[in-house]
């Protein structure tokens, strides 16, 4: 029977030069040692180590100097400070304050932005909205010079008032009037329409009138106690024709006139017409208010604000 093992034999110099492939192949050499055996050495490796690349640099990088970044400060509480108290608090904090409705002193601060405790930039401004407090105080007057006369002009105090009252007054120097009741109303109608004062509207005095209607008054003209006060399209200001705006308005006017014991009676025209005046309030007609009209309007107003 045939030996099938001796098919696969491989003679001593094949299986030499496999074995020495195989390690060549693995990267090691073969060397004879001086006993005439062999052994295996590992070559010296020539991959060069890694290299690393420097991070590009940024063009657009700059250097800040400390001094450069703004100081950071906290917004103090101002809630129940006066203005004036208020902003010497946030000048001792590094911040400016600007307030609404009016920059006046006295007034109370309801309501600020940033709220408090906010961090911002130092120098940064802080609005408040403030309240002002009426005292109704008005500042003293200057003394007439030669050829003036004093006149008083009567306003609200306040503007949180339910109805209206009979006023309170403020002087006004204007030219001297020759002794005739038509000079009196004019200047007074005038000044009343020029509206309070800076000063004044920090005291507490309210009205609907200002620089917007300080030329209003075309013409007035008296007979027999009757006045008839002209005015231009530059009355009509916002407000004055709701139903409470309208009563404060006319209120304004009518208690002006009526200050003086010789009118009887007025009528408010607007350019030459009295009806154009009622329209203003949604009426019609030619309204003509004599003295003891006015007289009990106040009474009227007096028994329901004291309800």
């Amino acid at each position: 029977m045939r030996n099938h093992t001796s098919a696969f034999k491989f003679s001593r110099p094949a299986l030499a030069v496999g074995f020495a492939l195989l390690l060549g192949a693995c990267g090691q050499a073969i060397a004879d040692s001086p006993d005439g055996t062999q052994e295996t050495t590992t070559p010296p490796t020539t991959t060069a180590p890694p290299t690393t690349t420097p991070d590009p640099v940024d063009s657009t990088t700059t250097t800040v100097a400390l001094d450069d970044i703004p100081d950071v400060v906290l917004v103090p509480d101002l809630s129940g400070l006066t203005l004036a108290e208020a902003r010497q608090l946030l000048a001792d904090t590094g911040l400016e304050v600007f307030a609404l409705p009016a920059d006046v002193d006295s007034a109370a601060v309801v309501a600020q932005e940033p709220a408090p405790e906010a961090a911002v930039e130092e120098g940064s401004t802080v609005t408040v909205d403030v309240r002002i407090v009426p005292t109704c105080n008005p500042p003293d007057p200057m003394a007439p010079g030669i050829g003036e006369v004093i006149i008083t002009v009567l306003y609200e105090c306040g503007d949180d008032t339910m109805f209206p009252g009979a006023g309170l007054g403020v002087a006004r120097i204007v030219p001297e009037a020759a002794g005739e009741t038509i000079d009196r109303v004019e200047g007074t109608l005038r000044s009343l329409l020029a509206g309070p004062t800076h000063d004044e509207r920090a005291a507490g005095f309210g009205s609907f009138f200002g620089a917007a209607t300080a030329d209003a008054l075309n013409s007035v003209t008296l007979a027999d106690g009757h006045v008839v006060a002209d005015f231009n399209d530059a009355i009509i200001v916002n407000n004055a024709g709701t139903s409470t705006g309208s009563v404060f308005f006319n209120a304004e006017l009518r208690r002006n006139v009526f200050q003086l014991a010789d009118v009887d009676s007025v009528e408010f025209r607007v350019n030459g017409d009295c009806e154009a005046w009622s329209s203003l309030f949604e009426s019609d007609g030619c309204w003509v208010i004599s003295r003891a009209d006015w007289e009990q309007e106040l009474a009227d107003w007096d028994e329901l604000r004291n309800q």
